[in-house]
């Protein structure tokens, strides 16, 4: 049971590791506030609790294949918290998102982003948005399941030509 909570929170916090290079220089209230606005009316929220649950559900299922001992009940508080954290903490996210937006747009590129969401076509993008991306999700879901049988034989292969082969 450690294995698996120590597993998890390795995960979790190399997750946020990654989110805390990002030192942004001074961003105006008016830029960040857009900025705001642009991620939330986008769904950039929703799209990330999305992602960061896929991507964990996939980890905790590849887990539980290899130790099948665990029970379900186990695997499914597993989510339930990890699912809460992430929505308690998204705010936090969507905060240190800001200077990324501001360090690859500028504020006219926001508000015309913002301009153009307030379109049907920028509504409709918005809408769709999270379905596609689900489908899009299975796609590469079933795409990696599809390529692993030549994955690692391959890697089999180069890793002994590499002279790693008995190790």
């Amino acid at each position: 049971m450690r294995k698996i909570i120590g597993f998890v929170l390795v995960l979790f916090v190399s997750i946020l590791l990654q989110t805390q290079d990002l030192n942004a220089e001074e961003i105006s209230k008016e830029f960040r506030s857009d900025i705001i606005k642009l991620l939330k009316m986008t769904g950039a929220e929703t799209l990330g609790l999305q992602m960061g649950t896929a991507v964990m559900n996939q980890m905790i299922e590849s887990l539980s294949k290899k130790n099948p001992e665990i029970p379900q009940r186990v695997e499914a508080a597993i989510k339930e918290e990890i699912n809460l954290v992430f929505a308690e903490e998204m705010p936090r996210l969507m905060a240190e998102t800001v200077p990324v937006y501001a360090k690859h747009f500028t504020p006219d590129e926001v508000k015309g982003l913002i301009a153009f969401y307030e379109t049907p076509l920028g509504k409709k993008s918005i809408q769709v948005m999270p379905e596609v991306m689900n489908e899009c999700i299975k796609v590469g879901q079933d795409w990696g399941q599809e390529i692993l049988p030549k994955l690692f034989p391959r890697l089999e292969s180069r890793l002994k030509r590499e002279g790693f082969g008995d190790q």
